[in-house]
């Protein structure tokens, strides 16, 4: 019975509220790019390729739509669930306490204060009921709201002529880079961080080890322009946390500030600049 048990359990199970967990990572996923990610493994198991699909420009893609996307699906599921469990439930049970509030209350403060206190409590009962998102959910809005808050300190420099590309992911990614800037000074992959304080190495909702690899994956991308990928952490605090300017060697920079950092960079050639745009406009894609 035990071993039966087992074979019905769920094989993942991840109530984690961050991006570090590969089943939320799947969940940030818009359809087409579960499809394009269903073909890519179609085509390397089967060395058949699918039909060609129109190639969408990477430049199309918002700031923080995937975390947005993730949001919207998590509490529509959320949503769902709430509904299956209180549909039919929730105005029995503040009638319920009305009537016991108010009868509770009435003998010690009267007839008109006891049952105007008995509304009251149903009132606050009536919303504590209704559907809230998680922790979970909120966490991607929360992701969202941080990335074009970010993506609005970047404007400056798209005006200016740089590639600024927000919430891009190459083939085969599961997760997605939430900025990409190239310009004369370089590429640099930016992650937003939006917590007061920063994570402690090791922790689960740290975005540093993502952004490392990532960071190395476009560089790996752009082989052959000489371009070099830098990554960076923007940090949404007005002000830097004392002493911390580097944080496991990525360069922390608070959001203010970020174009400046970008622009002070050493300087590329411009047939560099040029391949590398080139290169990432014909590779990337949105994530969402």
């Amino acid at each position: 019975m035990a071993h039966r048990r087992r074979e019905h359990e769920p094989a993942c199970r991840c109530d984690r509220a961050d991006a570090g967990c590969a089943a939320l990572a799947v969940q940030r996923l818009s359809r087409t790019r579960v499809q394009e990610l269903a073909e890519e493994i179609w085509t390397v198991s089967n060395g058949t390729a699918v039909p060609d699909r129109p190639v969408i420009d990477p430049r199309d893609s918002r700031p923080g739509a995937s975390a947005q996307a993730a949001y919207r699906r998590r509490r529509h599921t959320e949503r769902e669930q709430w509904r299956d469990r209180w549909r039919s439930r929730r105005l029995w049970v503040v009638a319920g306490a009305v009537l016991a509030v108010g009868l509770l209350a009435t003998p010690a403060l009267g007839l008109w204060l006891g049952w105007r206190l008995a509304g009251v409590a149903g009132l606050l009962l009536w919303w504590r009921l209704g559907f809230h998102p998680s922790t979970s959910a909120r966490f991607w809005r929360r992701q969202a709201v941080t990335q074009r808050r970010t993506a609005g300190a970047l404007t400056q420099l798209e005006e200016a002529g740089w590639l600024v590309l927000h919430d891009v992911a190459l083939p085969g990614w599961s997760a997605s880079l939430d900025h990409l800037v190239i310009g004369p000074t370089g590429a640099w992959a930016v992650e937003s961080w939006r917590h007061r304080w920063l994570p402690r190495p090791g922790r689960h909702n740290d975005p540093r080890p993502e952004l490392s690899w990532k960071a190395q994956a476009v560089a790996d991308s752009l082989t052959g322009t000489g371009i070099p990928v830098r990554p960076l952490l923007c940090c949404q605090l007005g002000i830097r946390p004392p002493g911390r300017r580097l944080v496991q060697g990525i360069p922390l920079v608070v959001r203010r500030r970020l174009p400046d950092v970008m622009r002070r960079g050493s300087r590329v050639q411009p047939i560099q600049l040029q391949q590398a745009r080139a290169r990432a406009l014909d590779l990337l894609r949105p994530a969402a």
